[in-house]
């Protein structure tokens, strides 16, 4: 089964089913704590492959849970390992091993900002296993109208070619929280929201913005092995735990050619036209700005949601797309709200 959605009591209750969802249900991925999460010190992680993605969360006597951190690593230890700890990890997500894991620290790095601890209307699980391109892309409801999105996955390959680099390379795995700009005025282009492959966030948000593997074949890499979703410059995007410099990656989720062709395009039921965008990652050469298409997030597009409820599907041809909002789906003066930009995806059932 590679789609679930339901609801869940707490944070805990939630990555249970995540859990299950990804070892059981859908399958193919391997737990890392057992149980999992571990509730003493609120961790959570998963492995498949080169891809570890751990979780942290406030225990009661640091919480309770607001924040969950969202950490991306290229293979997993052991039980005994915290979160941010494990393979070569990316360097974004808070940590400090077992303590000090406060909701304040927590929002210094990549998170999911303001998950709070439920109980949740709703979570909605998608994933395939069609390999290399696994992913589980997890979409939940923290208070009703307001979503959070955070996944994991294998990038689909560029077709190989004079400008791209295809097969050529090696990576490609994925790993994304949810910040947001909590500011009433904030609009959906706001450079501090953080989702997805982002085109866009500065030097503020460089630790807060998805990472992708790059281990190696790509132009001017060395010794990179982490690519980071941001507009920053190479030159400025710190390093990972193991003291490696890290490589700009644009992605074009809000920015770049795609968003400014489609992303103001507004789609409904009666028009019959409803456009949508991939989200891809192109990479930036640190010696010369060249950009490379490295490829795109599978059963992922953007969309404007003027038109379309939260959790409305949509039928486009054999294809069953579910929309959701960025965050709220609202224009009037509030915390979290994103205006009309969405997010679809698809239904692999």
């Amino acid at each position: 089964m590679t789609y679930e959605t339901g609801a869940a009591d707490d944070l805990e209750d939630l990555l249970t089913k995540l859990d299950t969802f990804a070892t059981t249900t859908h399958g193919g991925w391997t737990q890392g704590y057992t149980p999992n999460p571990q509730v003493t010190d609120g961790w959570f992680e998963l492995h498949k492959g080169s891809l570890s993605v751990s979780m942290k969360y406030p225990t009661d006597a640091e919480g309770p849970p607001v924040h969950m951190s969202v950490h991306h690593a290229s293979g997993y230890i052991n039980s005994s390992t915290a979160p941010g700890a494990h393979t070569a990890d990316s360097g974004n997500g808070y940590n400090t091993g077992t303590t000090g894991h406060t909701n304040a620290n927590l929002l210094t790095e990549r998170c999911v900002r303001d998950i709070g601890d439920g109980p949740f209307p709703s979570y909605t699980f998608f994933a395939d296993d069609t390999s290399p391109n696994d992913y589980i892309h997890c979409v939940v409801e923290p208070t009703s109208g307001m979503f959070r999105h955070f996944g994991f996955g294998g990038l689909v390959d560029a077709a190989a070619g004079t400008k791209n680099f295809g097969d050529n390379w090696t990576g490609g795995e994925y790993v994304y929280g949810h910040m947001m700009d909590v500011a009433t005025n904030a609009p959906a282009t706001d450079p501090n929201h953080q989702t997805l492959l982002d085109g866009l966030g500065g030097t503020g948000d460089r630790l807060f913005a998805a990472t992708i593997r790059i281990a190696s074949g790509l132009p001017n890499q060395s010794p990179a092995v982490w690519g980071v979703s941001c507009a920053v410059a190479s030159a400025s995007l710190l390093t990972d735990t193991a003291g490696n410099a890290r490589r700009q990656i644009h992605g074009t989720f809000r920015s770049g050619l795609e968003a400014r062709g489609f992303g103001g395009s507004r789609g409904s039921f009666s028009s019959g036209v409803i456009p949508m965008y991939s989200i891809g990652a192109y990479y930036r050469d640190p010696n010369n700005d060249r950009a490379y298409l490295l490829g795109y997030m599978a059963d992922v597009r953007a969309v404007d949601v003027t038109n379309f409820e939260p959790g409305q599907e949509v039928t486009i041809g054999s294809d069953t797309w579910v929309m959701f909002p960025m965050s709220i789906r609202t224009t009037a003066a509030v915390a979290n709200r994103s205006l009309f930009s969405g997010i679809a995806y698809r239904k692999v059932t």
